[in-house]
């Protein structure tokens, strides 16, 4: 079964990573699908984003990334996805996923969203605690995967 991941990941984070990693164990494929919002200013380009993530799981065979823009459900059932798994932190996470699972069931009515919680000691990273930590010039080994730290010293 093939299960897409995504969100900006600018820039991926621990958080991330540990959902990624899951899933990875639970679908014979996971596609890490970076999304295009034209209505988003990014703090990285998509290519050194898609970098990023590829480096963060050149580990795993069955994990890949691929970047879309559009409405991610349609992209996910071209891909031959079954599954959209989305991280969730807190009810507030919790409540606005929900609301995206009703959308995307109006659009591929077959694509089920699985939820992954948090682990308590990640559930308070996300991407916009990192670019902070990132803009300050402070240490981001506490929210950043290990393998991308020397590319966002760079």
């Amino acid at each position: 079964m093939k299960a897409v991941c995504c969100g900006s990941f600018d820039p991926i984070t621990k958080g991330h990573e540990d959902i990624i990693r899951r899933a990875a164990r639970l679908f014979d494929h996971v596609v890490v699908l970076i999304g295009r919002n034209p209505d988003k200013t990014y703090f990285y380009p998509e290519e050194f984003r898609r970098k990023l993530c590829e480096k963060t799981f050149e580990d795993l065979d069955n994990v890949t990334v691929d970047c879309c823009d559009g409405i991610v459900a349609e992209y996910a059932k071209a891909l031959g996805a079954q599954v959209l798994v989305k991280g969730v932190r807190d009810l507030s996470d919790l409540e606005y996923e929900n609301h995206l699972a009703d959308i995307n069931r109006i659009v591929v009515p077959e694509l089920e969203t699985v939820y992954l919680p948090a682990r308590p000691e990640l559930a308070a990273i996300s991407s916009t605690y990192a670019r902070a930590f990132i803009a300050s010039g402070r240490d981001c080994s506490a929210v950043l995967p290990e393998r991308i730290l020397d590319d966002i010293r760079k």
